[in-house]
């Protein structure tokens, strides 16, 4: 089970991803404004982040910058309709461990972030 952020403004997809997070046993809080991530991320603490690279006010790409630039290193998996190599690598760039195209099956959203949670657990292990 992990605390799981998910910050994407498109309240249908929030709802729909957070329900099978929250079915596979995760908590999860959201945030729908690259503000209320970043107010987030600044008091809370998660195991992971699920970021939507275009939300409203400062881009899911700058909150992974300032996020990372105050030291945050929870990973983080980017989401985004943008699908170009040039895109994926300035997400990556920005300070993402992963990115996921949309749209995506939940099954393969679900086994991301396993990886990651698992690679950073490893990580964090002496």
């Amino acid at each position: 089970m992990a605390k799981i952020l998910l910050v994407e403004d498109d309240h249908c997809l929030s709802e729909t991803v957070s329900q099978w997070l929250e079915f596979e046993q995760h908590v999860v809080e959201t945030a729908f404004t690259g503000p209320e991530a970043i107010e987030q991320l600044n008091f809370g603490t998660f195991d992971i982040v699920v970021l939507d690279w275009h939300i409203p006010d400062i881009t899911g790409l700058e909150v992974c910058k300032q996020y990372r630039t105050k030291g945050g290193t929870t990973p983080i998996l980017m989401l985004s309709g943008n699908d170009t190599a040039a895109e994926r690598q300035e997400g990556l760039q920005s300070g993402a461990n992963d990115y996921l195209r949309k749209p995506f099956h939940l099954k393969e959203l679900s086994k991301r972030l396993a990886a990651l949670l698992a690679k950073h657990d490893q990580a964090a292990q002496p």
